[in-house]
């Protein structure tokens, strides 16, 4: 069967089957994206979460091959590498860049001479291409200073086909069926745009979002025209104080929904595009919480999303971007399926698992797929957390169970204790026996000394 990485260097349009990759996790790009003259809401960027995003790179373990190389905070817990071991995975090697916890990962290999090195010596070794999240200035620099090609679009591309902007301009052009909105590019226009919406708010309230918002950051839920004046009024003080009125916004009515789904293709470089699989995504407050396989969708909908992403594909291909693109869409409370709410042009959280699903949940297997976040007094091993999950801990003999996906979020807590996050897949026979294990997962995270659950994980 062909492998996902044979499928993504056939989009690239380079190297044959056993090419080899250098895999960087840098979440929440988004970030390095906005442009600095452009007002945006409160919460972007934001820096609080850097430890967190860091640490996810580790899930980049769960698309290599032992030829490649992984590009990391920090070196992985041996136990936890000999765990997914157990499972098939074998080793690639990896780059550690260390520094200060919250320093972003793709600056701390930067400003890591010994970690540059390593990266050169393996490029020269394997004539491997980078891999990252999603591409941006600094992304760019690294593949300079390192040597090591990008096998992604630059980061002007990925900018304008990533923004929120982009999605709706597409939608509109190509006929997507999208809920009702107005794009914003200053201030005035974001007050005529509230203006002309404001009619709707009396059966549902309206949403401001900013373009490059990300997990939640640059959304703002405007139930009254009362609201709507207070966010305007924010905006031009901040306005005021910075001297510009640039604005990159999406304003649009709220849609009551049944179900968040999303779907995930690859594109090539002539536009051609493989659809890669479709989930009913977790979103609590616009913050992503997980994944759901199978999706139950209708057959007639998950064609729908096919024959979208053919369309999105070539639009993306003539704006000169190929590779991974996760697409975000919802059902109505009414039915309606709305087949692109966004276009994420990068890898996207679901790339991550899709060999944990293709090898590890065959057909009739079920898996809800989330993260567990908790606060610890201090950190621990994955013997601890093996220990603690016990037989409920996902094998290869049992195909059922607890598959931890990554550790490194789960043990980052520092000597004195902080928050952290176990990023899993409850793998089972039915939605029940998935429910199960979450709750197995929830428990016995607990028996971790010092281990406390947050209040989300509990919903």
């Amino acid at each position: 069967m062909e492998t996902f990485r044979t499928k993504l260097a056939r989009a690239c349009g380079w190297g044959p089957a056993g090419a080899s990759w250098a895999w960087l996790g840098n979440f929440e790009v988004e970030r390095d994206w906005k442009r600095a003259d452009v007002l945006g809401l409160p919460g972007l960027p934001g820096r609080a979460s850097e430890a967190l995003n860091n640490s996810l790179s580790e899930l980049a373990l769960l698309l290599a091959a032992p030829e490649d190389l992984v590009l990391l905070k920090q070196v992985p817990d041996p136990d936890f590498l000999a765990y997914l071991a157990e499972l098939g995975w074998k080793t690639p090697s990896f780059v550690a860049a260390g520094g200060e916890e919250e320093l972003p990962l793709t600056r701390s290999l930067l400003e890591n001479a010994s970690a540059l090195e390593k990266i050169r010596t393996w490029t020269k070794a394997s004539s491997g291409r980078l891999m990252p999240h999603g591409v941006s200035p600094l992304e760019e620099e690294l593949s300079r200073k390192s040597g090591l090609p990008l096998a992604a679009p630059l980061s002007a591309v990925a900018r304008r086909v990533n923004s929120k902007v982009y999605s709706r301009r597409l939608c509109a052009r190509l006929g997507i069926r999208q809920t009702e909105g107005r794009i914003a590019l200053s201030l005035d226009e974001l007050e005529r745009a509230l203006r002309e919406l404001e009619p709707l708010l009396p059966q549902t309230p309206l949403v401001l979002k900013d373009a490059m918002g990300v997990s939640g950051k640059g959304i703002l839920l405007l139930e009254n025209e009362a609201r709507c004046r207070q966010a305007l009024r924010m905006l031009r003080q901040t306005a005021d104080k910075r001297g510009y009125t640039r604005a990159e916004f999406i304003v649009e009515q709220w849609i009551f929904k049944s179900a968040d789904v999303n779907y995930q293709f690859l594109v090539g470089k002539n536009g051609q595009t493989e659809m890669l699989g479709v989930l009913t995504a977790l979103v609590r407050g616009g913050v992503h919480q997980g994944h759901l396989h199978p999706h139950t969708l209708p057959p007639e909908a998950e064609c729908e999303l096919a024959d979208t992403a053919a369309s999105i594909g070539r639009e993306l291909a003539y704006d000169g971007y190929y590779g991974v693109v996760g697409v975000d869409a919802m059902v109505g409370a009414d039915g309606a399926l709305y087949p692109c709410v966004e276009i994420n042009a990068r890898l996207n959280m679901s790339t991550y698992h899709t060999r944990v699903l293709s090898e590890h949940v065959p057909e009739g297997r079920y898996a809800l797929i989330r993260a567990v976040p908790f606060t610890s007094v201090a950190p621990f091993p994955f013997a601890v957390l093996r220990d603690a999950l016990g037989e409920a801990l996902y094998t290869k003999r049992s195909g059922r169970g607890i598959f931890v996906c990554a550790f490194a979020p789960a043990g980052m807590s520092g000597e004195t204790g902080g928050p952290g996050r176990l990023y899993a897949a409850m793998i089972g026979d039915s939605w029940d026996e998935c429910l199960n294990w979450y709750e197995q997962c929830c428990k016995r995270l607990q028996t971790i000394a010092g281990v406390q659950l947050s209040g989300q994980s509990l919903h």
